[in-house]
């Protein structure tokens, strides 16, 4: 394990796991990294980072993608160009369009899905796509492995819920089949006027047998609307127009209960993604 310095920062680059989790046990005030974008872009270069940065990307085992026949594993050390270009042809569309849209071709060289779920202070790219897939992480830290849901992991303004010592050395995508994917991103990251929608439907026929949506506004916050996709789970397509008005109202009335705070712009982006969502969906059958 090598250290290096760097202005302010010491920089500490283990090479085996085993000394990784040792490393960061004994400093848990150390900000781990592999390609850096995010503690860059959103801190800016000038600020400097000061303090201790363990650097992941020389430890093998985070940076390696399998395969089996239910899923896939990532390692948080993984840059988004090698998922792209490895997992193509088998990651559901949302997620490849949601990758495709982190950056430019330099930023996804450097960026990882690990630094993109793992960012504190803001919401990026996958993370509302991740979350409607079940997606699961492995952490570790010394002694320890456990696997826990994402969903669990990141919480509302919360997360990500790491145990001291403890690291995301996995990340489970499982595969399924869905019929209907949209992912669209609006403004610039790092921005309040900053906007991703993400929906998934499988159907059986005409029928939808699963559902779901997400909704990230602004650098944090991200909404689930569990009580829509319920009401919309099991309707026979298309979808009726004045079935797509209650769902609009009904999420209207979540909004209004849930985020009282959320200015009318916002509201009007939301309903309207929705419906764009219904309307597709009605034009799949």
């Amino acid at each position: 394990m090598s250290v290096r310095k760097q202005r302010n920062t010491k920089v500490f680059s283990p090479t085996t796991l085993q000394d990784l989790l040792s490393y960061y046990r004994d400093h848990p005030g150390a900000v781990p990294f592999a390609g850096g974008t995010y503690l860059f872009l959103s801190k800016g270069p000038r600020e400097g980072f000061g303090g201790e940065l363990i650097d992941l990307g020389h430890v093998s085992e985070l940076s390696q993608i399998s395969r089996t026949e239910r899923y896939m594993e990532i390692g948080p050390a993984v840059s988004i160009s090698k998922i792209i270009n490895t997992g193509r042809h088998v990651m559901p569309r949302s997620l490849y369009a949601a990758l495709r849209n982190i950056g430019n071709a330099a930023v996804r060289n450097h960026a990882t899905l690990g630094g993109n779920i793992c960012a504190r202070s803001h919401r990026l790219s996958a993370y509302p796509v991740l979350l409607l897939l079940d997606v699961r992480l492995e952490l570790r830290r010394v002694g320890n492995t456990r696997w826990v849901n994402l969903n669990r992991f990141i919480s509302g303004d919360e997360g990500p819920l790491l145990e001291p010592g403890e690291l995301v050395t996995r990340i489970r995508i499982p595969f399924m089949d869905w019929d209907v994917e949209q992912f669209r991103q609006q403004e610039r990251l790092f921005t309040p006027e900053h906007f991703i929608f993400c929906g998934v439907v499988r159907k059986q026929k005409d029928v939808i047998s699963d559902l779901r949506t997400s909704f990230c506004i602004g650098n944090r916050l991200t909404i689930r609307t569990r009580n829509i996709e319920a009401e919309l789970i099991g309707r026979k397509l298309p979808i009726p127009p004045e079935d797509g008005l209650e769902m609009g109202r009904m999420l209207h009335q979540q909004i209004e209960r849930n985020h009282p705070e959320m200015d009318k712009f916002n509201v009007h982006r939301i309903r309207r993604s929705l419906n764009w969502f219904l309307q597709i969906l009605n034009d799949s059958e």
